[in-house]
């Protein structure tokens, strides 16, 4: 029912356009990045909003008897050349609905990892836990600062490559080059939202975390007037003269292994969302 009621809210407010139908079923980042969406799709004929699948092939139960509690879901592919979406519900209290707070395309190649079956659910760890090593804590620790430092960080070895790393390097590289060409600066900041991430046990004792990652992207030129593209004139606020500075509500899914596997924490998911 969760996961039905969800998919029957966010269709009628795909179809209005309209983000204050979500309140039943979504919260948090989803509502923000959703807001994103609606007003470039208004704005922009060929900028929809994400296709989100609703038909999902595995389901992830939290068993734990405090809260919040966690469901997360994989989807089907909601295409050829498009990868599943992972799923993120909360329930704060045993009062509160569960609500979706955030979705991510999983990595192209990567996989998911085998999780308790829905009568038994999965373990909810604490970001400290030791039973796994890394800790889920000190593998997304290291994962942002991975991305902070780029792509020549001695980090780099202790994660799987995976596509959204690439893509922030590969960005963070291209308007570095474009503000220092036009005399300029570029910088980015990269957060993880420690109090708003959650960890899954996996079958074999591994960690999956469910993390958001708040990052920031300024572009500055002084004594220059800046445009920005029309896909992202409709989210503007305030008025842009020398500086431009995008914020991004990320999400990241990352898997990090049972001990004695002799593998390392690898990214199953991850979404950049302006």
């Amino acid at each position: 029912a969760i996961i039905d009621d969800t998919f029957t809210v966010l269709a009628a407010a795909d179809k209005a356009q309209d983000a204050s139908l979500l309140d039943a079923r979504f919260e948090g980042d989803a509502v923000a990045v959703r807001v994103a969406e609606y007003a470039v799709a208004k704005a922009v004929s060929d900028a929809p909003a994400s296709n989100l699948p609703s038909e999902v092939q595995g389901v992830y139960v939290s068993n734990a008897e405090t809260w919040p509690r966690v469901l997360a879901a994989v989807s089907n592919p909601p295409s050829d050349n498009l990868t599943p979406v992972v799923y993120l519900w909360i329930q704060d209290s045993i009062q509160a609905p569960y609500t979706l707070r955030a979705w991510a395309h999983m990595i192209p190649g990567a996989t998911l990892p085998a999780m308790a079956g829905s009568v038994d659910g999965a373990t909810q760890l604490p970001l400290g836990e030791t039973g796994v090593d890394p800790s889920p804590r000190a593998a997304l620790e290291n994962y942002v600062e991975f991305l902070r430092q780029g792509a020549d960080s001695k980090l780099a070895a202790d994660f799987a490559p995976d596509s959204y790393a690439k893509q922030l390097f590969e960005a963070r590289t291209a308007l570095a080059q474009a503000a220092a060409s036009a005399g300029g600066a570029y910088v980015d900041t990269i957060q993880p939202d420690l109090t708003n991430t959650y960890v899954l046990s996996t079958s074999d004792g591994g960690a999956l975390v469910f993390a958001p990652v708040q990052i920031s992207s300024s572009f500055s030129v002084s004594g220059a007037t800046l445009k920005v593209s029309d896909r992202d004139a409709p989210l503007v606020q305030g008025t842009i003269v020398d500086k431009a500075t995008y914020l991004y509500r990320d999400f990241v899914v990352l898997s990090v292994p049972a001990p004695g596997l002799n593998q390392i924490p690898s990214v199953a998911a991850a979404e950049h969302h302006l």
